[in-house]
Parts: structure tokens; sequence; C-alpha cells
């Protein structure tokens, strides 16, 4: 008997008469063995038997807990194939590990797994995302799995690569050794008394991550970082008012600041992102004696997306009648709905920071010269060829990291003819937007849903949504939208350097910008 003939019984095997936990056992068994023997035609069929379990009426932890061995089986045939650790912008069985680990996370099952299956799903998740360069959502994804397990190894050390490599892509050599002082303590984390390893793993790993806290330490006055980092405890603001407003922000990751993806110090809490000097050829704009424009647009997008999360976090907090609210007649449609300055300010803020993420697709299709439609680009379709649901060949391959990040973060939205996402939500998200800004988005008490029989609908007017799921999905493009501005700068930041290292003897003339003063921010009472 050879050795794949074994295999080949377990893979033969139907789950049919099988109750749900003896076939996600199997499944388990068949995707293991498979990858101890590069049985590529394991990992098909534990997909097929994945499929046929789906049409199940599984309970929440199961459902969760297939959508893990999902990505393991996708995993696995990414190794099978060689394509693992590959640079390709495009990348299918990556797109499926990222949306089963998605659906994984926010799986109703999710809270009930175990802590270390919960941790396992965060960080494979987190790893996912690195590689695809989305490194700010990776952080994210590590620090909650470490909110569950603090010394989780797995978590912590790939949390210290990829604060390494973020840091890397900064210009200022402050936040720089900021981020580096927070992955050095990832890696000491994983590799000190009580760390906890979900699986056996060689002494050599542990090895090497003390060895990679070793070089930090010998390169980063670690010391000197950690008494910055506390010089100004309290500067979050001048009345009460803004430091909640500042504090909130920091919670939820809001500033436009690298340092908020590590933490909630004062140091985050101001948007401080700019775009890195910008070069331009003489002959670009003849005769012109301003900044080039790119400068400009980035500003826009930088305060409507600072309005928009201010309007956001007024909109979520304010509970009491507005004065503009009054003597506007409207009717009671019996199914507690919810019309109101504040859930207008909602409203208006995720429609704002979507609309971001097309203004950013405008400034790739500007900056890296596609040429593309300029009434067809969003930032969904702006990578790929016009018309077509094929990447542009100005990507391919292209060593740049955070752009082939911004280019997946596009993954989680939807598009009618980009079908594929790696966001459980794309769809979801997309019909809000179009219901806010197209139709008619029918918003109700979020309180009212457990008194109700039936969810309540539009009649094809819109959508219902309730004010809880509104809010939320608020919060989630709020953030995208964040995370896309950074990794846009990041991304120029890259193209920027290399302009500079491959035209090393060019005569380069300077623009020197001040800051805009925020008095100048005041609307001058002087005129109407």
């Amino acid at each position: 008997m050879t050795t794949i003939e074994p295999l080949e019984r377990l893979r033969e095997r139907t789950i049919v008469g099988m109750g749900d936990a003896a076939a996600l056992d199997h499944i388990a068994t068949l995707i293991d063995a498979s990858g101890d023997a590069g049985f590529a035609k394991g990992a098909d069929r534990a997909i097929f038997l994945l499929d046929e379990l789906a049409k199940r009426d599984l309970d929440a932890v199961n459902g969760a807990t297939s959508e893990y061995f999902r990505a393991n089986a996708w995993a696995l045939k990414e190794e099978v194939a060689g394509e693992k650790g590959s640079w390709a912008w495009e990348h299918p069985e990556r797109e499926h590990q990222l949306l089963a680990l998605s659906r994984a996370a926010t799986h109703p099952g999710f809270p009930e797994l175990s802590t270390v299956r919960r941790c396992q799903i965060l960080t494979n998740r987190g790893n996912h995302l690195n590689t695809a360069g989305r490194f700010i959502d990776a952080v994210e994804s590590w620090d909650q799995a470490i909110a569950i397990i603090p010394r989780f190894a797995m978590a912590q050390a790939n949390r210290g690569y990829g604060l390494k490599h973020y840091g890397g892509l900064l210009e200022d050599d402050r936040d720089r050794a900021f981020l580096l002082a927070s992955a050095h303590g990832g890696f000491v984390d994983a590799t000190t008394t009580g760390a906890v390893y979900d699986a056996e793993y060689p002494a050599s790993l542990s090895r090497r991550f003390a060895s990679e806290a070793e070089a930090m330490e010998r390169y980063v006055d670690l010391a000197r970082v950690r008494a910055m980092q506390d010089e100004n405890p309290d500067s979050l603001g001048k009345s009460e008012a803004e430091r909640r407003y500042r504090r909130w922000c920091l919670d939820l990751r809001l500033f436009l600041n690298p340092l908020n993806d590590i933490g909630g110090s004062a140091d985050a809490a101001n948007d401080g992102l700019v775009l890195p000097a910008i070069l331009e050829r003489f002959d670009e704009r003849p005769g012109a004696f301003t900044p080039p424009p790119i400068i400009g647009f980035f500003n826009q997008m930088k305060q409507e997306y600072a309005s928009a999360r201010f309007m956001l976090f007024e909109g979520l907090r304010d509970t009491g009648l507005h004065f503009s609210d009054r003597r506007v007649s409207l009717f009671d449609t019996l199914d507690y709905p919810m019309h109101s300055l504040a859930t207008e300010r909602v409203r208006t803020a995720y429609r704002i920071a979507y609309s971001l993420l097309d203004k950013i697709a405008y400034l790739v299709d500007h900056y890296w010269k596609l040429g593309k439609q300029p009434d067809r680009i969003n930032f969904r379709n702006v990578w790929m060829v016009e018309g077509k649901a094929r990447l542009h060949h100005g990507f391919e391959n292209r060593p740049n990291w955070p752009l082939r990040g911004l280019f997946w973060l596009s993954k989680d939205l939807f598009d009618d003819r980009l079908k594929h996402t790696t966001g459980p939500d794309a769809r979801e998200l997309h019909d809000i937007r179009n219901a806010l800004e197209h139709k008619f988005l029918q918003v109700h008490e979020g309180w009212a849903a457990a008194f109700q029989s039936s969810p309540p609908n539009s009649d094809g007017l819109g959508i219902s949504i309730d004010s809880d799921l509104l809010e939320a999905k608020a919060i989630r493009v709020m953030k995208i939208a964040r995370v896309a501005l950074i990794q846009v700068v990041m991304a120029i930041g890259v193209e920027e350097r290399k302009i500079r290292a491959d035209d090393g003897e060019a005569l380069v003339g300077v623009m020197s910008l001040a800051t805009l003063d925020d008095g100048r921010k005041r609307r001058d009472p002087k005129w109407p």
C-alpha cells in the first residue's frame, strides 16, 4: 500500500449521516493529513465538504469553526501551489483565506469559541492582512488577539514584525522610534516565561524572536523613547468636551497618525499625517509658483475626514432634542422611525467617509498616471484595466507594499463588475451607501428591534436599518477611510524615495511650505 492510499480513502469519505461536530472533525483531519503530505486533492475535497456542510443549519460555534477550517483548506491550496508568500497582487487563495477568517472573526459564534481558537483566527487574519500590505488592519487584528490572551506568542511576534516594517515607511524619526519600541515589546512578550504557544513550535522560532528584540535594543535607545512617550500625559485638549472627543478618537483609532495604531497616548491625539515631499519637473506646470495641486487635494480630503469624524462623534453622543429639530412636522410611521439632527450627522459622516475612498481613487489615478476615464473611477475599479476585471499593468508585481495594501483594502468593498471581495459585509456597506445617496435609508430605533414581530421594510424604495447597525457601519467606513488615507501617503512616500534614488544627480529646487495656522480656519465674521 502506498502512503497516498490512506489519504485517498480519507478523501473519499462522505459526511452524509455524520453529525455536524463529527463532520468538522473529519474535515479537520483531512486538512491536517493532506498538509503533512502536500496532498492538493485533500484541500479541494475539504472545501467541497465545507460547502456541503454550509447547507445545514449549523449552530453558532460550528458555523464559526467551519470558516476557520475553510481558511486552513485554502492555506493548504496556496502552499501546495507554491504560492505561499507570493508578491503577486492578485492572489485568489489569499482572498479566500481573508474572507473566511473575517467571516469567522465576525461570526455570532466567535465569542463562544475557546480563547486559543479565537486568537488563532485573529492572528492568522492579521498575518494575511500584513502579507497583502494592509499592515494597519493587521496590527488591529493582532491586538484583538492579544486582548484575549496577552502573551499569545504568535500574535505578539507577528505584531512585532508588522510594526517593524510599518515603522520603516515613516519619515519622522520620532514616530518610527515609537513603533519600533512597541515592536520590541512584542518580541519580548513572545519569548519570556508565560508566553502562550498554540502548537508545538521549534525552539529556533523563539530564539529568532529573541534575536529581533536584541537587535532593536542595540539600535534604538528604548529607555529614552519610552520616556518621550510619557512626556505629555494630559495634552488631550483645553476643555472637557475636547478631551472626551479626542479620547473617543484614540480609543477607536481614528486619528490620522501612525502612533494611534500602537495605543491611546496623547502623542497620537492629532492628525499629523501629511504627504511626503513631492518632486515635480520644472516643465510639468510651466510658470507655476504654487505647490503641486495634489497637496491641496489631500488637504481637502483630510479636512473632510476630520469633519465627518466629529459629526459621527456628535451623532453618536447627542441624546437631547436640538433646537433645529423643533417645528419640523413629520408623521409617525409606526415603525419607530429616527429623524433628528443626531441621526443626520451619522448618515452624513457615513456618506463623506465612503466618498473619500473614491477621491483617493482619483488621487491614485492622477499620481500614478493611469489615464482612467474620470467619470468611471471608484476605489474598487481604479486598479483595473478600463472596463475589464483585470489588474492594470502598471501595478503588476509593483514593489510598493503600502500601495498593494491599498489595492487589497479596496477588496473589502463591493462593485457590480468585480464580484470577489474580502469583506464579509462588503455588499451591505455598498447598499447602505447607495440608499443614502440615491434612495431611501429608513432608520429605526435600535432598541425597538426586539419588540417587532417582523423587520420593517421600505417597499422597494430603499432599505431599512436599525440605528445600532447604522452606527456600527458608520464607524467601520470611517476606519476604512482612515486606513486608506494613511496608506496612500505611505505609498506615495515609497515612490518619491525611489524617484530620488534613481535621479540622485538631478538638480532639485525646494519650495518650503508652512502649516496653515489654526486662526485662519475661523470664518471671518465681517463677511456674510
